[in-house]
């Protein structure tokens, strides 16, 4: 009877130890906190916009299916939704501030809720919380850095329009790394405020154009604010299909010299955005959507690069602020006709074409459409287009009405046919697109969900369908913050 008591209190005690350890590896593995994080938001990347990239790689190389990017080969995967508090369909303003407060907003504003309950504190944007919590932060992004995206993670305004006083608040989040395109409207709407570089460096900010003079900088408590050397008309970083002939440092360049200056033993939090994706899909422009993707992939190597180094401190999470463009692969005309290679043909962003086109008409007093069609197969095509007499009508109808006014078309068949993007850019657009047999629905957003990619540490927690709301509340849940 004494054997058999021992026995089972040793039992007991073994069984004991397993429990216990088993408890403190789960408690382990539950409170164990990312050292790094990056947040990737493609702006406008629907889903279709990462395939359609997928399926012009497979196409350029004469195969069909979906080659893989470095996003799609994460290893947890997920939807998100994208509606605002007041609309369906979303804008960058409110779609932003959701992923970096956790709260849904009205359209238009930047992290700004004044409808809160009462006893109800004001959600604060994750890159403020991770700062807070001693981690350096970096936000980056293509288009211009108090655009509504980025403005979201430092700032808080009623109207993302604001951006001269979105702008003020940069210096005031005390982030340690901006970088991308530069400030919209720096001296305010009229030019009569003070510059706000001269305030980023009169609070501390090292003003930079060239990269390399990012590595100079060694000492803990340096600021950067990096603006691209080249920028377009809004203050944004060109388009990567325009960037071989207009100079400037890529997405992924920028990302990766953010990456070695962060680099810290309290870790960090980046934000990077590819805004340009949805500029192009906004212009309809199926080229340069699968180079700005590309870009912004590229970028997102980058991070995944440095994970491979810190897999067990690196947590990376990819999504969009919305989708832009409704793009379909197929089209009723073509049936089940698709070849994705023909974008292969295209060398300069629709934009930048219609800079070529404008500069024509205002450096002439009498127009030719031969002209306009030379231009097409010198500048905007590698090979010259072969036009249909249907194609050739659309041309001749865009020319009309760009250069002579004249139009058979209503008001609303305008808009369908050209948004407010030049006629005859657009039509050549619409014509190589077609072709490839990629459609768009619209010129603006839509309520599309977004694709969600993630890796690393706590990377388990973005998988399946979520809210945008979930994103920042899901760092912060892995942070303990």
């Amino acid at each position: 009877m004494k054997t058999k008591l021992n026995k089972a209190i040793l039992l007991i005690l073994f069984l004991g130890v397993i429990i216990s350890c088993t408890c403190n590896n789960i408690k382990n593995s539950e409170t164990k906190k990312p050292k790094y994080i990056f947040l990737f938001i493609g702006d406008g990347m629907g889903t279709n916009h990462v395939n359609l990239t997928q399926a012009y790689l497979k196409s350029i190389n004469g195969e069909i299916g979906y080659q893989d990017l470095t996003m799609t080969k994460f290893p947890i995967s997920g939807t998100c939704s994208t509606y605002c508090k007041n609309r369906l369909i979303t804008d960058s303003g409110a779609a932003g501030s959701a992923i970096a407060c956790g709260k849904k907003a009205n359209t238009g504003v930047i992290s700004f809720y004044d409808d809160l309950n009462e006893g109800e504190s004001a959600p604060i944007s994750i890159a403020k919380i991770a700062h807070a919590n001693s981690m350096k932060v970096g936000i980056i992004t293509s288009v211009s850095i108090n655009h509504a995206t980025p403005a979201a993670f430092y700032a808080v305004n009623k109207s993302r329009s604001n951006y001269y006083d979105i702008g003020l608040q940069l210096p005031e989040s005390k982030f340690e790394f901006f970088a991308g395109g530069g400030f919209k409207y720096p001296k305010g709407r009229k030019s009569d405020k003070e510059d706000l570089y001269d305030i980023c460096m009169n609070a501390g900010y090292n003003y930079l154009k060239d990269i390399k003079e990012i590595t100079t900088f060694t000492k803990p408590n340096e600021k950067i604010l990096f603006v691209n050397p080249v920028l377009g008309p809004e203050a944004d970083m060109p388009y990567e299909i325009d960037r071989t002939e207009y100079d400037g440092y890529s997405l992924s360049q920028i990302v990766s010299a953010g990456i070695d200056f962060l680099d810290n033993e309290n870790g960090f939090f980046m934000m990077v955005e590819g805004g340009k994706i949805d500029w192009a899909a906004h212009e309809n422009d199926a080229a340069t959507i699968i180079k700005e993707v590309l870009a912004f992939d590229d970028a997102i190597s980058e991070a995944y690069n440095f994970y491979l180094k810190h897999p067990d401190e690196t947590l990376i999470i990819i999504t969009a602020d919305h989708e832009t463009g409704g793009i379909s692969l197929g089209l009723a005309q073509n049936g089940y006709k698709s070849d994705f290679s023909l974008l292969a043909n295209q060398k300069m962003s629709s934009f930048q074409f219609s800079t070529i086109i404008q500069n024509y008409k205002d450096s002439n007093s009498a127009y030719n459409i031969d002209d306009v069609i030379n231009l097409a197969n010198s500048h905007f095509f590698i090979e010259k287009l072969s036009l249909t007499d249907y194609e050739m009508d659309l041309v001749n109808s865009a020319y009309n009405y760009y250069f002579h006014n004249k139009t058979d078309l209503k008001t609303t068949q305008i808009g369908n046919l050209y948004g407010n993007y030049n006629p005859l850019s657009a039509t050549f657009i619409n014509i190589l697109r077609n072709k490839a047999s990629v459609g768009f629905t619209s010129w603006s957003h839509t309520a599309a969900s977004v694709p969600v990619y993630s890796v690393g540490e706590g990377a388990e927690r973005f998988s399946g369908n979520i809210d945008n709301t979930e994103i920042s509340k899901r760092i912060a849940n892995i942070m303990s913050w």
